[in-house]
């Protein structure tokens, strides 16, 4: 059980870690899809549309990092409980 627990533990890590880097690098993500997409357009194109394109990008890392991130703490939190129920559990029959 302690081999699942860790494993848990370094999933809920990992998931945490990508949503937080996915939503704080948002903007450098957003902005380098946009110069792709504005390259893609032969290197001109209206400003309003290149600042749409550039927000949504920006808004999918972010929501796509808050899934991650939330996915992540919520892991971690049942990794917890989980952890906690079994070492009870151990310490019961053990006694």
């Amino acid at each position: 059980m302690d081999h699942k627990i860790k494993e848990l533990s370094i999933i809920s890590s990992l998931l945490t870690v990508a949503g937080l880097i996915l939503m704080f690098s948002s903007i450098y993500f957003a902005t380098s899809i946009g110069d792709s997409w504005l390259l893609d357009q032969g290197g001109v194109a209206d400003t309003g549309q290149y600042n749409r394109v550039v927000d949504t990008y920006k808004n999918n890392f972010v929501i796509i990092g808050s899934i991650l991130f939330g996915a992540g703490v919520l892991t971690a939190i049942l990794t917890y409980f989980i952890s906690f129920l079994t070492v009870k559990n151990e310490n019961r029959n053990i006694v």
